[in-house]
C-alpha cells in the first residue's frame, strides 16, 4: 500500500495554521441577530413568572422567547434511550425550561437584539420570579425515601437501572478462601473544547427553508432532530458543520439551544447566532464522570482473579435530550474489560441530581471500568505479593481466544494484552526501576511507577437509534480529469480523519493522496451519515471509503482489461497506472482509462460498461448484535481499541503535589491508516487523562450551585504539565471490518488514570497510602498520606 500506514500530513492543516479556517463564528450574514439565553441562578426551583417589558423596551431588542411559548408551539425535543441496553423514564424537555428549572444554569428565556452587547443587557433586564426547591445534589442521598425529586412524576430520582450477571459471582465470592474489596469515587469534570458550542440559523421565510452552521459532530442527525422538533420538513433543513474548534464528544447533538436558535430564526425571521461564553460551557454544556464504586473480588494465590462484583451509583445530573447518561450504561458493559474473569455481577444505577446534565465525553464511561479494574489488580498483587505485571498477565484473555465473548454480551475482536504490556515495561525498563527507586529515595525522593491498562470499545451501535448506530456512507467520485472527490457522512471535529479517508481512496484507485479531496459536514452535499462519535471515522466511514472506492475500482480494471487484452483479475494499479501483475511495463494510464469511460462509451473498450464513475456505498459492521433472542447476546459495541501504560511519578509527601518523570504506552488500534495522525488523537486523549487525573475537577457546593466556572477555577493542564510521550503501536487486525481497523479517537484517555494511581501508592508504599478518590490533586494526596484526613 502507498499510502495507507504512512505519515500524510493533514489535508485541513495548511489552512488551519496559517488561520484561515472557517468555523460558526466566522459565518456573517445581512441582517444577522444575535441572542442572549437567561439562565436560572438556582438548581431547583419553580418559574413562577416571566417579565420581559423592561427588556423589550430596549432599543434594538426584537424579541424575547419563553419556555412556555415554544410548549405552545409544540416544539418539544425527541429524546432516545440506549437501545436494549437501558432506557429512559419519560420526561418532557423544550428548548427553554418549563414551568420549572432542573439545574443551574438551565435556560429560561432567550433575547435576540441587534447586537450581542444589546442581547446581553437586555437579558439583565428579564425579571423572573423564582421558588427556590430543595435541590438533589448527592446521589446517595437521591437513592433515599425522603430525598426531593428532580422529576416529580417518576417517583424516584433512578434515571435507570441494570444488572449484568455471568455465572454465580456473589455465590463464588461467599465460599472463597481469599477474597478483597473497597469503594472508589471518581470526581466530575467535563472537555474543554477551544471553540465553545456556536450556532447560526437562517430561516428563509419565502422560501421555507432553514440553513444552519453548527459547531456539531454529527449534522444529519442535527437534522433530523430539528426537523422532528420545528415541525419542518427534514429536506427543507440543511446543516453545515464548518471547521470545529475541538468536540471530544461534547458537540454530539442534542443540546436546547440547538432548537432553540433555530427556533429563534424562525420567530425573528432574520439569521440569528448564538455563541456560549465559557462561563455557560462549563455550566449547561455537559459534564462526565462522577461516580461511586463498591467492589468486591475472589482470587486465588496465584492472583487468579475468580469472580467480581461491581456496584455503580452513577451522579448522571438532570435528564436531558444528550447522549451522555448513557455512560453510565457502558462503565458496566465494559467491565471486566481486558480481563477473563467468567464469574461477574454487574450493578449499575443512574441518578438523576440537580446538576448539569451529563453528556457524552470521550472516553463515554470505558475510563471508569478500565480505572476499576486497574485498582482491583494492585489490589490483588498487594494482597497476594505477587508482581503487578504477573497479576495482570494472569487474568488477561488470551491472544489465541479471539474473538472472545465478553460478559456484558460483547464480542472483542481482537488484541494481544500480554505483549503490549511486556514491550511498554520493556520501554520504561520496568526490571531496573526498583535501582531507580532506591536512589531518588536516598536523595529525599519518593518515586513510583504504575501501570494502567485500558480497553475502549467504539463504534457505538443502539439498537433502534437514529443517531447510534453501526453504520455509515460515502460517495466516491472520479472527475473526467481524474481527481478523486469523497463526499462522506463522517464528520471531523478536528481529528484528521478526513485525511485518512483520501489515503484510503488513493490506495485502492492507485492514486496520488494529493489528487484526492475529501467533502465533509453538509448535509445537501454529503449522503446521510451519522457523523463523528465513538471513534467511528475510519471505522465505519473509512470502511465505506474502502468498499465505493473499490467498486470504482472494478469498473476501470474492467475497462482497462479490454484496452491491455487481460483479465481484470490479472490487473493491479499504483502510480496513476492499471498494470498486467508481474508485468508492470504492459500498463495504461489510470487516466487514461478514465478519459475512455467518460469520453468514448461507445467505443470498444468502454461499450456496455455504466457511464460515469462514482459510486455510494454504506457499511454496516457486522460484530454488532441487537438480536438477544436469536443471537444470544445484545451489544451496542463492534470493536475494542486497547493501550497498557506505564509511568514513573514523584510525589512531594509536603505537599502533595504529583509530577510525572516519564510516560510510555504501547496502544492498539488495529490497522493504523495515518500514524501520525493516530499519534495525535494519543497524544490528546493522554493531556485529557492526565487533566482528570491530577487537575480538572467541577465542583458543585450543597446548594446545587457549580463552584468552577471559569478557567480560573477549573484547573486545565499545560505543556508543563503534560510530560514527553512516548508511544508504540501495535496491530492486532479485526476481522469485521475491510481493513482491519479499530478505531483511535478515544485512545490514551483512560490508562493515566490508573497508572497514576499505582504510582502515587508506590511511592509511598512505606507509608501504607490507599488511592480510592480522584482527582489525585494536592489536598487528595496529603489527606491519604496523613490519617486524620483520611483516605484520599
Amino acid at each position: 500500500m502507498a499510502f495507507i500506514g504512512k505519515d500524510v500530513p493533514a489535508q485541513n492543516s495548511p489552512a488551519l495554521v496559517a488561520g484561515a479556517g472557517l468555523y460558526t463564528g466566522d459565518v456573517k450574514l445581512d441582517r444577522m441577530t444575535y441572542a442572549h439565553i437567561v439562565r436560572s441562578p438556582y438548581a431547583a426551583a419553580k418559574i413562577l413568572s416571566i417579565d420581559a417589558s423592561a427588556a423589550l423596551e430596549l432599543p434594538g431588542v426584537l424579541l424575547v422567547v419563553t419556555g412556555e411559548e415554544l410548549r405552545a408551539k409544540d416544539y418539544a425535543m425527541p429524546v432516545e434511550g440506549f437501545g436494549k441496553g437501558a432506557s429512559l423514564k419519560p420526561f418532557a424537555l423544550y428548548p427553554l425550561a418549563v414551568g420549572r428549572v432542573r439545574y443551574a444554569g438551565e435556560g429560561v428565556a432567550a433575547v435576540v437584539a441587534e447586537d450581542p452587547y444589546t442581547a446581553k443587557q437586555a437579558a439583565l433586564l428579564v425579571d423572573v420570579d423564582y421558588e427556590d426547591l430543595d435541590p438533589v445534589v448527592d446521589p446517595e442521598r437521591g437513592l433515599t425515601a425522603d430525598s426531593p425529586l428532580v422529576e416529580p412524576d417518576w417517583g424516584s430520582n433512578v434515571l435507570f437501572e441494570i444488572r449484568m450477571q455471568a455465572g454465580d459471582a456473589g455465590g463464588l465470592i461467599a465460599k472463597a478462601a481469599r477474597t478483597v474489596g473497597g469503594e472508589l469515587r471518581h470526581h466530575r469534570y467535563t472537555g474543554a473544547a477551544l471553540e465553545p458550542r456556536a450556532y447560526v440559523a437562517d430561516y428563509d421565510p419565502h422560501r421555507r427553508t432553514l440553513t444552519f452552521w453548527a459547531s456539531t459532530q454529527c449534522p444529519h442527525p442535527m437534522r433530523t432532530l430539528l426537523a422532528q422538533t420545528l415541525h419542518l420538513a427534514e429536506n427543507d433543513i440543511r446543516v453545515i458543520q464548518p471547521n470545529v474548534g475541538g468536540a471530544f464528544g461534547l458537540k454530539i447533538p442534542y443540546f436546547q439551544e440547538e432548537p432553540l436558535v433555530a427556533a429563534l430564526s424562525l420567530l425573528a425571521g432574520r439569521p440569528v447566532r448564538w455563541i456560549a461564553e465559557r462561563r455557560e460551557d462549563l455550566l449547561a454544556g455537559g459534564h462526565a464522570r462522577e461516580g461511586h464504586f463498591t467492589w468486591q473480588a475472589a482470587f486465588e494465590d496465584d492472583g487468579l482473579v475468580t469472580a467480581l462484583k461491581v456496584r455503580y451509583v452513577a451522579d448522571v445530573g438532570a435528564p436531558s435530550a444528550l447522549a451522555g447518561w448513557g455512560q453510565a450504561y457502558v462503565t458496566g458493559f465494559a467491565l471486566p474489560t481486558c480481563y477473563k474473569i467468567r464469574d461477574t455481577d454487574v450493578e449499575v444505577v443512574a441518578v438523576t441530581t440537580n446538576k448539569c446534565p451529563w453528556n457524552a465525553y470521550r472516553g463515554f464511561g470505558k475510563e471508569s471500568s478500565s480505572w476499576l479494574m486497574d485498582r482491583v489488580m494492585d489490589a490483588v498483587a498487594r494482597e497476594t505479593g505477587r508482581d503487578r505485571m504477573a497479576v495482570r498477565s494472569r487474568n488477561f484473555i488470551p491472544p489465541d481466544e479471539f474473538p472472545y465473548p465478553q460478559n456484558g454480551g460483547a464480542v472483542i475482536d481482537s488484541g494481544n494484552y500480554p505483549q503490549a504490556l511486556k514491550r511498554v515495561l520493556e520501554m520504561i525498563d520496568y526490571a531496573n526501576f526498583p535501582k531507580l527507586k532506591a536512589e531518588a529515595r536516598a536523595q529525599g525522593r519518593y518515586i513510583g511507577l504504575g501501570i494502567g491498562q485500558e480497553l475502549t470499545p467504539e463504534g457505538c451501535s443502539i439498537a433502534g437509534s437514529a443517531r447510534f448506530n453501526g453504520w455509515d456512507g460515502a460517495t466516491v467520485r472520479i472527475s473526467p480529469t481524474g481527481e478523486v472527490t469523497v463526499l462522506t457522512g463522517v464528520t471531523s471535529p478536528g481529528t484528521g480523519n478526513e485525511t485518512a479517508l483520501a489515503q484510503i481512496a488513493a490506495d485502492q484507485l492507485g492514486i496520488d493522496v494529493k489528487d484526492v479531496r475529501v467533502i465533509q459536514g453538509d448535509t445537501s452535499l454529503c449522503p446521510y451519515g451519522l457523523g463523528n462519535f465513538s471513534s467511528r471515522g475510519v471505522i465505519m466511514g473509512g470502511s465505506a471509503v474502502h468498499i465505493a472506492a473499490g467498486e470504482l475500482r472494478e469498473k476501470l480494471f474492467k475497462v482497462a482489461g479490454r484496452m491491455l487484452e487481460a483479465a481484470p483479475g490479472d490487473l493491479e494499479t499504483a502510480d496513476g497506472r492499471i498494470m498486467l501483475k508481474g508485468a508492470p511495463f504492459r500498463h495504461v494510464g489510470t487516466k487514461d482509462v478514465v478519459a475512455t469511460i467518460y469520453g468514448d462509451c461507445h467505443g470498444a473498450a468502454a461499450c456496455g460498461v455504466e457511464p460515469g464513475l462514482e459510486a455510494t456505498r454504506y457499511f454496516r459492521h457486522e460484530n454488532v448484535y441487537h438480536q438477544p433472542e436469536t443471537q444470544g447476546r445484545y451489544s451496542a459495541y463492534p470493536s475494542w481499541a486497547n493501550q497498557s501504560t506505564a509511568l514513573i511519578a514523584e510525589v512531594d509527601p509536603e505537599t502533595g503535589v504529583v509530577k510525572i518523570l516519564r510516560y510510555c504506552a504501547v496502544h492498539d488500534s488495529g490497522k493504523v491508516i495515518n500514524p501520525m495522525t493516530a499519534e495525535g488523537n494519543v497524544h490528546g486523549g493522554t493531556a485529557q487523562g492526565i487533566g482528570g487525573a491530577l487537575f480538572e475537577h467541577l465542583v458543585y457546593d450543597d446548594c446545587g450551585q457549580l463552584t468552577t466556572t471559569t478557567f480560573m477555577d477549573y484547573t486545565l493542564p499545560t505543556a508543563l504539565e503534560v510530560p514527553h510521550i512516548e508511544l508504540e503501536h501495535q496491530e492486532t487486525l479485526s476481522p469485521f471490518s475491510p481493513l482491519g481497523t479499530k478505531g483511535v479517537g478515544e485512545s490514551g484517555v483512560t490508562s493515566p488514570l490508573g497508572a497514576l494511581c499505582g504510582a502515587v501508592e508506590d511511592a509511598l508504599c512505606e507509608f501504607g497510602v490507599r488511592i480510592d478518590r480522584l482527582p489525585l490533586s494536592p489536598e487528595n494526596v496529603w489527606t491519604a498520606l496523613h490519617p486524620k484526613g483520611g483516605r484520599a
